[in-house]
């Protein structure tokens, strides 16, 4: 029971995911309804972002090397590094993997986890305000360049507004709304509710995400996916988060920065968040396991580092 409840999140994505692929059918209607897919981003950006207390924000602003160093890696390094790996993992997860990569910080398990491991939390706060602030540019950007030829421009241009008006406007909403006193104190206050509600938007995206998934594997005798290239996805994945984890851990000693901006630009450079990655990827017809891949296994792999850098104090 208690592995459940630890692990209710992970278990519940993955049997959506499975269950939206396998009866695509019965739910084609639903997931074709454009208004109710971007309505799940945007309450669920707002009901992200509405917590995040952005108070301490004013000394990583006056000192910003450690959140610029993290928005570089996650918003610079990542994209440049799947570049030449991404078509190894075949033409139907490689774009999958692209967007992954272009996709901003996430907005709770980075400063979670940097917060549990000794670290700043509030650089990484400020790594998830720039890059998600700029992800309607930014991932736009990556995803033209390195898979220009495989989408359409006019589309690609609906993307960049949908990410603007669906993401970035509802977090700036949900920031806001913090500077009525008594709707921010509320707002920590449910913290643990907000973010249960928020993670259930995010697996009703998985879920619509699978069942275009299954519609297009219906529709495409050809594509096929198999289980070579969910390793080599895998393995791309997991090398290029574990990478540009210690890259930052050691980048930022080098440079002299104390260890809990260390360990921030670690977790919050490296980690993608899942809603907006999900959304871009539904939205441009791409496969949707490589950004579900990266979120569940970074998840698995930074508890492990914030355990190890808790206890030996790296």
């Amino acid at each position: 029971m208690k592995f459940i409840q630890k692990h209710w999140f992970l278990a519940s994505l993955l049997l959506l995911m499975a269950l939206g692929f396998q009866f695509a059918n019965p739910f084609e209607t639903l997931a074709e309804l454009e208004w109710l897919k971007w309505s799940v981003v945007s309450a669920t950006m707002f009901l992200m972002a509405w917590p995040l207390e952005f108070g301490k924000l004013q000394q990583s602003c006056a000192r910003p090397i450690a959140p610029l160093l993290g928005a570089a890696f996650n918003l610079i390094l990542i994209p440049l590094l799947v570049w030449p790996l991404a078509a190894l993992a075949g033409t139907e997860l490689g774009p999958g993997i692209i967007i992954t990569a272009a996709t901003p910080s996430t907005l709770a398990s980075a400063a979670v986890l940097t917060r549990y491991a000794g670290g700043d939390d509030s650089v990484a706060v400020m790594v998830t305000i720039l890059t998600n602030a700029t992800c309607f540019f930014v991932m736009p950007f990556w995803i033209f360049l390195q898979t220009g030829d495989q989408i359409d421009s006019a589309q690609l241009i609906g993307t960049v507004y949908k990410l603007f008006l669906y993401v970035v406007v509802p977090i700036a909403l949900a920031q806001l709304a913090r500077r009525h006193r008594q709707s921010a104190a509320w707002a920590t206050q449910a913290k643990p509710l907000l973010s249960r509600l928020a993670l259930i938007g995010v697996l009703a995206m998985v879920f619509l995400g699978a069942v275009k998934m299954g519609l297009r594997f219906e529709k495409q005798t050809d594509s096929s996916i198999s289980i070579r290239d969910l390793l080599i996805t895998a393995t791309i994945l997991v090398s290029v988060h574990v990478t540009v984890f210690w890259l930052g851990i050691f980048t930022t000693r080098i440079i002299g920065l104390p260890r809990p901006k260390q360990i921030a630009v670690g977790f919050s450079g490296s980690q993608k968040t899942l809603m907006i990655g999900l959304s871009t990827a539904v939205n441009l017809g791409f496969n949707i396991i490589p950004i579900v891949m990266y979120h569940s296994l970074q998840l698995i792999i930074d508890a492990v580092f914030a355990e190890r850098l808790k206890e030996k104090n790296l």
